[in-house]
């Protein structure tokens, strides 16, 4: 192992993702996504460890604020999301976590070939929030 690969530190990230077909995969609304998935990539290796209920989905207000506080308890580092609020965006950015936009294609989008798009550097980090309609 050179000293670069020892070094190398392991990504937290956290998906909003739904639940079809057995199977997981991005959900297009951040706040309001049933379940949260939190995956540690390190280099081009990644494991999910575990998938959470979002009990902050059905609440209208501060349900930004409980999903936020959910991410950094996980050690989210990164997020990988089709589009995310106003709100969320800036509590995780002003928390120094990176959110990711993988291009968007109307399809369902697997979590994880989300995942592999990030670690191929195939995704854009947002410079701002994304509505998905």
């Amino acid at each position: 192992m050179s000293s670069i690969e020892s070094r190398e530190q392991a990504l937290i990230v956290g998906a909003p993702v739904i639940r079809a077909r057995g199977e997981y995969y991005l959900s297009p609304h951040f706040g309001r996504a049933p379940f949260f998935a939190f995956i540690e990539v390190k280099g081009d290796k990644y494991r999910v460890l575990e998938v959470v209920e979002n009990t902050h989905s059905r609440h209208e207000h501060g349900r930004g604020r409980g999903v936020i506080d959910l991410m950094l308890a996980r050690g989210v580092n990164a997020v990988i999301a089709l589009g995310i609020g106003y709100g969320a965006f800036y509590k995780l950015r002003d928390s120094g976590v990176k959110v990711y936009y993988p291009p968007v294609s109307g399809d369902l989008l697997p979590l994880n070939k989300a995942i592999e798009m990030l670690i191929n550097k195939q995704v854009v980090e947002a410079v701002e929030p994304r509505e998905i309609e």
